[in-house]
């Protein structure tokens, strides 16, 4: 299974889970990213609209003093009014002939700059039009390259960003001109008005979505890529290194150069430079080719399950599959940062709409390569092994992530804190059976293997082009054998290795989980609310010296009659006017009211206060909203004045 893109995970995950049908394709990403056009075309129209009327205004204007003056016979006033309409004013006003620009000369300034502003938007509006039309061409026919090989992918996509930075940085440049350029137009022409305020709010948000997105190019971007698991060297594990190498060199290719171990639900390849986790406070840095094996999965793939699978990852080696995602992984991340630049900036949205479409198009490219790269490397591995060993590793690898997801979502789900997270001894006491009824349980054409970034065939497709006969009966016998992988006895202490990290992992989920439940009571017994307040303490500061107290369910402020609850506010606002303070509106007894907490002059006392208000009204809302998803009836107020829903 091939690591594909280190660090754009959010992007890639949200563009894959959008439906890709030719009509869910087209509401998702093209038709927004046609608003590219909507500024450009609203500002054409309305600029076209106001040369237009001056023109014709300038033209009557003209063609009145000549029909006025009578020193000119009918014939030559004829001929001078066909030259009036063959010079409108826009024209005159860009001309270059001597006369022109003597004629421009005596204008007043102020006059002369309206006429040009006016012709200088309807350029830069079809700057934008035509410039947009090319960028569509441009990333259409390099998404089509990028189809043909790896290669044409990489220098597509590299293409692709430095020519779609410079478009969508100029383009958002242009559209914030000319939305400046209609604040001070639209009002003027209409109303022969114009507000500054409006003006510099509109040039303040050019200003900066231009500065916004200027940043997010040269932006130094984080794209470590952090691996859980341990480091296997030649002397932990000589065996496994020396088998490793034989099937390397049956496969054509070099053995990577280093091993990790963990227990994720995965294995997978990679180029990147990538961290391993010494302890709580250091990573290692590995660079070159690594291999990440899962001790968990070691452990349950007999015969040559174990050698197709690895066989299968050394085959994106033998490819040069890791080589270009090494190359494409920092294009795509320092793309995602730009299209948060594009998002951020405000004004740039539409802009922002269309570089996520060559984003979504390229994530098709992707998707198709990544997974003709997986069929060939099935296809290897079955070579050296053979089809029946590579369908039985693909089977057993998807039921066991299937499996672990299923109990982990188990633990999630818990409405109680787990003392402890017996995930591993759950998976190995039930495994067995899950593996032996998986084929019935499951359609096989919904499911793929686990993965950092799954854009992997379908197993049953898989399995399909493996030649492997899928029928029930023939799944069945695929996973009946529950011997001990031969593999995992390959690395000495592999036992304790696996231990020592399901037990950090298990410790580490209970703890998540109890924080989350945090988020979700509200409590109705000691024990909850024991719970609670141990991540949301009693908290006592000052609000211009006087006291205020906040505990998981209210405000207590030594102004008020009364504390406030979290429940009863409908919202908040900090104001300036006559001092700073913080208005809470609250809906108590039926009726809505505004409490205050007046703040300090001091800006640490005053982030105290709200930092501390924001996140336990958070919490208040996180828990109010899950328990009534769970029951919608609302709940009563209990007797101890804890959380309870109105």
């Amino acid at each position: 299974m091939l690591y594909l893109a280190a660090g754009s995970c959010d992007w890639a995950s949200a563009i894959m889970s959008k439906d890709f049908s030719s009509l869910g394709f087209a509401q998702s990403y093209i038709y927004p990213a046609l608003a590219l056009f909507l500024i450009p075309l609203a500002s054409l129209f309305f600029y076209d609209y106001v040369r237009s009327d001056f023109d014709s205004a300038f033209a009557e204007s003209i063609i009145e003093e000549i029909n006025a003056n009578n020193e000119f016979g009918p014939e030559e006033k004829a001929k001078m009014i066909a030259d009036v309409h063959d010079s409108p004013l826009s024209s005159i006003m860009v001309s270059n002939e001597p006369n022109a620009v003597a004629w421009r000369e005596d204008l007043p300034a102020e006059f002369v700059w309206q006429q040009l502003s006016i012709i200088w938007a309807i350029r830069l509006a079809w700057f934008c039009i035509l410039g947009g039309v090319g960028a569509f061409v441009l990333t259409s026919f390099s998404v089509v390259l990028s189809l043909r090989s790896q290669s044409m992918q990489y220098y597509s996509l590299l293409m692709g960003w430095h020519v779609l930075r410079l478009f969508c940085t100029l383009e958002v440049i242009a559209q914030g001109l000319l939305v400046f350029s209609l604040s001070f137009w639209v009002p003027a022409y209409f109303f022969e008005v114009f507000f500054v305020k409006v003006l510099l709010i509109f040039g303040i948000m050019a200003i900066g979505a231009a500065g916004v997105v200027i940043a997010a190019i040269f932006k130094r971007v984080d794209d470590e890529f952090i691996i859980e698991g341990e480091q296997i060297t030649r002397e932990m594990a000589p065996q496994l290194w020396y088998d490793l190498e034989r099937l390397a060199n049956s496969m054509g290719t070099a053995p990577p150069d280093h091993v990790i171990a963990g227990i994720d639900d995965n294995f997978f390849v990679t180029q990147q430079p990538v961290k391993v986790r010494m302890n709580e406070e250091q990573l290692q840095t590995l660079t070159g080719r690594t291999l990440f094996v899962s001790l968990s999965l070691l452990k349950k793939l007999p015969g040559e399950e174990a050698d197709a699978v690895l066989l299968h990852e050394l085959a994106h080696f033998s490819g040069n599959d890791t080589l270009y995602t090494q190359k494409i992984a920092p294009l795509l991340v320092r793309y995602g940062h730009f299209l948060q630049g594009l998002h951020d900036g405000g004004i740039s949205l539409p802009v922002f709409y269309f570089a996520v479409m060559f984003r979504a198009l390229y994530e098709i490219s992707l998707g198709s390569l990544s997974r003709q790269r997986e069929f060939r490397a099935d296809g290897l591995a079955a070579d050296k092994t053979s089809p029946t060993s590579v369908a039985r590793a693909l089977l057993r690898t998807t039921a066991y992530s299937k499996y672990r997801n299923e109990l982990e979502q188990e633990f999630f789900d818990a409405e109680q804190a787990h003392e402890e997270v017996n995930l591993s001894q759950r998976i190995d006491s039930g495994f067995e059976e899950f593996a032996t009824a998986f084929a019935d349980k499951h359609d096989l054409g919904e499911l793929a293997t686990a993965h950092p970034f799954d854009t992997h065939p379908p197993l049953s497709q898989r399995l399909e082009a493996l030649g492997f006969n899928s029928s029930p009966d023939s799944l069945r016998a695929a996973m009946n054998d529950h011997s001990m992988g031969p593999w995992f006895a390959k690395i000495d202490g592999a036992d304790s290795l696996e231990r020592q990290q399901w037990q950090q992992y298990e410790e580490q989920f209970r703890q998540f989980h109890e924080n989350v439940l945090a988020y979700r009571y509200l409590p109705s017994n000691p024990s909850e609310q024991e719970l609670v307040e141990k991540y949301f303490p009693v908290v006592e500061t000052t609000a211009k010296d006087r006291k205020v107290i906040f505990d998981f369910e209210k405000i207590t402020f030594e102004d008020w009659d009364q504390p406030t609850y979290y429940r009863e506010i409908d919202s908040m606002s900090l104001e300036n006017q006559w001092g700073t303070r913080l208005d809470l509106v609250v809906n108590r007894d039926g009726k809505k009211k505004t409490v205050k907490i007046p703040l300090s002059g001091k800006q640490p006392e005053q982030q105290q206060v709200i930092a501390t208000l924001e996140h336990y009204y958070s919490r208040a809302a996180s828990a109010i909203a899950y328990q009534q998803s769970l029951n919608p009836t609302p709940v009563a107020s209990s007797d101890n004045d804890t959380f309870s829903m109105e």
